[in-house]
């Protein structure tokens, strides 16, 4: 898809849901820009207000922050029918972190199609997940780019770089399990990224390999997210998790399945679909039911009780087999952490995944939940899982779409 084509797909959703003001809630667009065939994580992108950021002449963007959780606003400037150019956006300006940002440090070019090369250069693996998008062919690896160079940029010296070239090691490998790296030349236009993409390639491979090779000595090193094997094990010996009960079951009310809620909601309280609710109208109306329940001790005892049982049942099966915990690393926080399944509907059936700590004291503590298809991207990131629940392809279309509501801005 041209970027004038992405351009007229934003300004109809903005034009769509727009207030009397001629302000949109980036919350009320993603969807339908998805069914437009616009999907900002498949052109590189971590949030939908980065990908609008990139027509500056077109687009204006404003953040209010009188609301508890701030809102994210985009109004069109110009008209479709106006549109002539579309300039190139001035990266490392406006942003924080530049430097984490993949799409801040480099031009990928067409972005799908640089996806779709690594994955075919790759060790075969699934890349989506039930559902197959054209619109997003493969978010599993998207989202593994993307936070990889997140992470070796936090790693000193992972991300190699000189007068010309700069390369880091995307943590696959081929069929004959030889690295695979990205290269990177000095960007001449000014106003753009520093560097744009070259090409994936093997060391010595190639004339990108023998670029490489020639170039960077060491050869950049994979992102390392443990320094002891321990870390990504679970002691079966340690006491049971400490879980923060209201933060999560409170805070996060808005990540339990819809049928839990049905069968655990407060006498008097209407369940909605939020699907068409704005940022702070969801905002409030998870609020309310995470009052309503706390305020209704039978509903909270019930919704702890069944979490108990379900992590009770989780701890068992690791005891069965330690690969029941997965590890993962959680990017914007910086650290490894384990997954733990829970069953809150159906014992066969993993609806959520706990996300806990060890600490210092030998004690593991539960932070907080995590949809599976954050789940699953978090863990991917540590290694392909090799796991009886957290599985790509039974993760289903509502799970990811819940995914962009939650992420998003």
């Amino acid at each position: 898809m041209q970027k004038t084509d992405i351009l007229v797909h934003l300004v109809e959703a903005i034009e769509e849901k727009q207030n009397h003001e001629g302000w949109t809630d980036l919350a009320l667009i993603g969807k339908p820009l998805n069914r437009k065939g616009v999907n900002y994580k498949a052109l590189g992108f971590l949030k939908l207000r980065h990908l609008i950021e990139d027509f500056p002449n077109n687009i204006e963007i404003k953040i209010d922050t009188s609301f508890q959780v701030p809102v994210i606003y985009a109004r069109v400037k110009n008209k479709t029918q106006e549109i002539v150019d579309i300039a190139p956006p001035e990266r490392g300006k406006s942003r924080k972190r530049m430097s984490s940002n993949l799409m801040d440090w480099a031009y990928l070019g067409d972005y799908r199609q640089t996806i779709s090369d690594l994955k075919n250069m790759a060790l075969k693996e699934r890349w989506y997940y039930k559902d197959f998008s054209p619109s997003n062919p493969y978010p599993i690896l998207s989202s593994y780019l993307t936070y990889t160079f997140f992470r070796l940029t936090k790693e000193k010296g992972k991300v190699k770089t000189n007068e010309r070239y700069a390369a880091f090691n995307t943590g696959l490998v081929n069929n004959l399990y030889e690295p695979i790296y990205a290269l990177f030349e000095k960007n001449k236009i000014k106003g753009r990224q520093e560097w744009f993409f070259h090409e994936f390639c093997i060391s010595g491979v190639g004339k990108a390999g023998k670029i490489l090779a020639r170039n960077f000595n060491p050869l950049p090193g994979r992102a390392n997210y443990f320094k002891d094997v321990s870390e990504v094990i679970y002691d079966i010996n340690a006491p049971e998790p400490q879980l923060n009960w209201t933060h999560i079951i409170l805070d996060n009310v808005g990540r339990l399945p819809f049928e839990f809620l049905e069968d655990n909601k407060p006498k008097n309280f209407l369940l909605r679909d939020t699907t068409e609710m704005d940022t702070v109208e969801k905002k409030n109306y998870f609020q309310d039911l995470a009052s309503a329940i706390e305020n209704e001790n039978k509903t909270f005892r019930a919704i702890k009780n069944r979490f108990s049982d379900s992590l009770d049942l989780a701890l068992k099966r690791v005891q069965w087999n330690y690969k029941t915990a997965i590890p993962m690393y959680y990017p914007f926080m910086d650290k490894l952490s384990l997954l733990l399944p829970l069953s809150l509907i159906d014992d066969d059936i993993i609806d959520l995944a706990l996300v806990v700590e060890k600490t210092k004291s030998g004690n593991y503590l539960g932070h907080t939940i995590l949809p599976l298809v954050w789940a699953y991207g978090n863990a991917r990131l540590v290694t392909r899982p090799d796991s009886d629940w957290l599985i790509a392809e039974e993760i289903g279309k509502q799970q990811i779409e819940d995914e962009d509501e939650e992420i998003d801005e």
